[in-house]
């Protein structure tokens, strides 16, 4: 009988779903030959999200792993897309200030395994010149990320499937599970065993791209901009008149150049089709080749003169970032002829043809932006030492292009999850990006910390024309820079379906609102997210529970933090609470984690710092015991360890003796959409078992250490009133700037020497009062111009960016604050009266000797009674 398309596709489906169900009955591990395979773990994408969730299940026992990728390089941004210069996890701080909390994981193994390999090649760890701490070749990557896997391939465990991407998803007989996903070919036939295959497995991690897993088994799923009526975010437009659902972050075509050892100029690159210099002339970034050259080094010879190879570039600016809302009119033609309307489609909705069009338009856009510096900017630069003329692009990657197989993609879509995480939660409590985010989810599985970051999303026709050049701008709410999350976690409800089993999602197609997503899409996070994936995916295979049961079980989630907090053959543990001083190589770096992640610590939301080396105190040990135990069963209650340790010993101590007291259940369930019967849903709950709004509720912060003037209400003329920051500052209402130069006698206050360069600017807190200090590591003294007589003073200490320990202020001799830490974001506000007697009011600050920071903020001094 003759079978049409329609039946073929039927059929195959039919036999399909036979071998899924078969699987299911036999437990079937072994992986089959042929265009029908079958395994445990099915992750799509070979992202650096999917790589580490095939590593992590491995490591945890998951005996049949396939990981199938559109392409053969596998580790995403890392590689693939060319993204060298490597983003990490960042604080308000900014560039050039470390990290929020310390690498860990398998994040940090493939970060030591390319500083190892730096070391090796260069004789530097570190060898480029960029903003970011490290940076990597991307051929160098792929390599890398091979050999993370290899060990596990080599065992049988992992199975690498190349050149394939999804085209169908079967689900179970209930159409409730996706029990297997159907594969095309990127090869023609003669390049291919199979043009098309299936692999069936008992779940499957969507890593992919754009999602594809999730587009195609029948899950809700989002993209665009939110609107403020749909998760109250303070940042989310009002109204869909100017965010229009095609409005995502831009993508990017990167490139990489190396210089040429003749050190000659070279002609330029081939003329881009489509090449028109307006498009580049009017961006304010980058200006300039020097710029170019000297901001984005991943091998830099001239920083470093024992690196004997050429200088290596990484292209990534926003001068050539491509905006996705509306598109030139060469690429909706094209668009057009496949399929009418597709231009107007979100791109995470387009087909895979309908992309590459796309991408083929954004490469070229690059391409322009390349010729561009190396034609018209630089015959009008005299100094070639910074031209991009001496410079090749890559042959790295293969392509006979030169360019990298895929662009950079900020954005998927996102899955409609069991929980979809807001700006709100991640905001750290208070509006404080120092501190510990609003929310704690009590399923957290990685840790997170960014700025809530779009490139400009806006394509605008310079002409007006659509056929003419243009430029990317910024839309209002969606832009880079602050504000940032607090110290986040990302919860294990946010990868698991609301209706869809067998699913779990990875990479950037995550369970978090537009605004949340912008800020959760760096190379750490993605690692992090896919090493949680793994681990929650090796849990519910091992117990033979779908995933959106774990979240709601403390058994089983203690064992996903279990897996992922632990060492194997030398692997790094993840970390599950994001202190900023603990190390995954620190002793007591697990039993601090595990600890902290079940509520077990007595923490407070701008309590940071662990300090695991401070000498633990008899009222914090009890506390420990205390909260600890609040999660375990147990008949006889444990001895708590007696004598002198520190924090960290006291946690490790503790820890081996309650690790294996059975977990206390969370209590029973009150309605069957609502955990916690609280009138909030749980699709809407961040803390569903938990009736509490915040994870901080009660923790305000103290008039006398919010770092504003309590009688700031008063009339704003009453007292004299300093505002100590820099000499660029805005001149708070009902202040004076001092901005650290010498005593000025027409001014009439002043320092006893110049201490200007001693200011801080710390971005993170409303109010330029919190925001700026001026700051003395030895003593100095600030004095002020008064008729003689009694005054009360106020002074307010402190740093919004980081804690500061040993700080001392005398006022006339008299000690006001002595030896005083102040918490990060919190400061110290304290009043006392003098007697002035020679004309000037006298303020000391810090000590002889003093090797720590005193960071004064602001002072207020009145009039109690004046002599005359």
């Amino acid at each position: 009988m003759k079978l049409n398309n329609k039946d073929r596709t039927c059929r195959a489906i039919s036999l399909a779903l036979l071998i899924s169900i078969a699987l299911l009955i036999t437990g079937q591990e072994t992986v089959a030959e042929g265009s029908q395979l079958c395994a445990d773990l099915l992750i799509v994408g070979g992202t650096e999200s999917g790589c580490a969730a095939a590593v992590q299940a491995a490591r945890m026992g998951v005996a049949s792993i396939i990981l199938v990728n559109d392409i053969d390089w596998i580790g995403g941004q890392f590689s693939a897309e060319a993204l060298g210069a490597i983003d990490e996890n960042r604080g308000p701080s900014g560039y050039g200030h470390g990290v929020p909390f310390p690498r860990a994981g398998l994040f940090k193994e493939v970060m030591d395994r390319i500083e190892a390999d730096n070391l090796k090649q260069y004789g530097q760890p570190r060898p480029g010149n960029t903003r970011v701490i490290t940076t990597v070749r991307p051929a160098q990557a792929k390599r890398i990320f091979e050999e993370l896997l290899s060990p596990y391939v080599s065992s049988g465990q992992i199975r690498i499937v190349s050149n394939y991407y999804p085209v169908a998803v079967i689900k179970d007989d209930k159409g409730k599970r996706v029990a297997a996903v159907q594969f095309r070919s990127t090869k023609s036939k003669a390049e291919t065993t199979y043009s098309e295959m299936t692999v069936h497995a008992k779940l499957t991690i969507d890593a992919s791209d754009w999602g594809d897993v999730i587009r195609l088994c029948g899950a809700g799923y989002e993209f665009g901009p939110d609107l403020k009526s749909k998760y109250q975010e303070p940042l989310a437009p009002t109204s869909r008149k100017d965010y229009p659902l095609t409005d995502m972050n831009p993508l990017t075509y990167c490139m990489v150049i190396v210089e040429d050892e003749s050190g000659e100029l070279l002609p330029p690159i081939t003329k881009p089709a489509n090449y028109d210099p307006r498009n580049y002339r009017n961006h304010a970034y980058p200006k300039g080749s020097k710029f170019v050259y000297t901001t984005r080094r991943l091998v830099d010879h001239y920083e470093y003169p024992e690196i004997k190879s050429p200088d290596v570039i990484l292209l990534c600016f926003p001068a050539f970032d491509y905006p996705l809302d509306l598109l030139p009119k060469r690429v909706v033609d094209a668009l057009e002829k496949i399929e009418a309307g597709a231009s107007r489609k979100n791109i995470a909705e387009m087909s895979r043809e309908q992309r590459e069009i796309v991408y083929e338009d954004a490469k070229q856009y690059s391409l322009g932006f390349l010729y561009y510096m190396q034609t018209e900017v630089d015959q009008t630069e005299k100094d070639k030492r910074y031209s991009l003329r001496r410079f090749r692009l890559t042959d790295e990657f293969g392509t006979a292009d030169n360019m990298p197989p895929k662009p950079y993609l900020r954005e998927s879509l996102r899955l409609q999850a069991m929980y979809m995480m807001r700006q709100q939660d991640t905001t750290g409590h208070l509006g404080q990006s120092t501190s510990f985010a609003s929310t704690m989810y009590h399923d957290g599985i990685c840790c997170w910390q960014f700025e809530y970051d779009f490139h400009p999303t806006a394509r605008r026709f310079i002409t007006g024309d659509s056929a003419g050049p243009w430029t990317g701008i910024f839309r209002q709410g969606r832009t880079w820079g602050p504000p940032y999350s607090g110290l986040s976690l990302f919860p294990l409800r946010s990868l698991v379906a609301r209706e869809i089993d067998g699913l779990l999602a990875s990479q950037k197609n995550l369970g978090y609102s537009s605004l949340v997503g912008s800020a959760v899409r760096l190379h750490d996070q993605s690692m992090a997210v896919g090493q949680a994936g793994g681990a929650v995916a090796a849990i519910s295979l091992k117990h033979k529970k779908q995933p959106r049961t774990i979240p709601f079980d403390r058994t089983l989630l203690a064992e996903v933090w279990s897996g992922l907090c632990a060492k194997y053959k030398g692997g790094q543990p993840a970390m599950l609470w994001p202190f900023h001083d603990l190390e995954p190589t620190h002793p007591a770096f697990i039993a601090i984690n595990m600890l902290a992640i079940r509520r077990g610590l007595p923490l407070s939301p701008n309590q940071t710092e662990f300090h695991p080396d401070k000498p633990a105190d008899p009222k914090w040990k009890d506390e420990v015991v205390s909260r600890s135990l609040e999660s375990k069963r147990y008949e006889t209650k444990p001895a708590t360890p007696q004598g002198k340790m520190t924090r960290g010993q006291f946690a490790v101590r503790w820890w081996n003796l309650i690790a294996s007291l059975p977990e206390k259940p969370f209590f029973v369930r009150q309605k069957e959409n609502d955990y916690d019967a609280d009138g909030i849903p749980d699709v809407d709950d961040p803390l569903p078992i938990d009736s509490a709004q915040s994870s901080w509720e009660g923790f305000g912060i103290p008039e006398d250490q919010d770092g504003m003037p309590n009688s700031f209400s008063e009339k704003e003329t009453e007292g004299i009133r300093i505002n100590f920051t820099d000499k660029e500052a805005a001149v708070v209402a009902g202040f004076m700037n001092d901005s650290g130069f010498p005593f000025d006698l027409k001014k009439g206050f002043g320092w006893s020497r110049d201490i200007s360069s001693n200011f801080r600017r710390r971005p993170n807190l409303n109010g330029e009062l919190r925001n700026t200090f001026l700051f003395t590591r030895s003593h100095d003294q600030w004095e002020y111009t008064v008729n003689n007589g009694r005054y009360r003073v106020t002074v307010c200490i402190g740093d919004a960016g980081h804690e500061q320990t040993g700080q001392n202020v005398t006022v006339e001799n008299q000690i006001l604050f002595d030896n005083i830490t102040t918490q990060t974001g919190w400061f110290n506000e304290k009043t006392i009266e003098v007697e002035v007697t020679d004309g000037r009011l006298t303020v000391d600050v810090g000590k002889n000797g003093s090797t720590t920071n005193t960071c004064l903020n602001w002072i207020i001094l009145k009039p109690v009674s004046a002599k005359q």
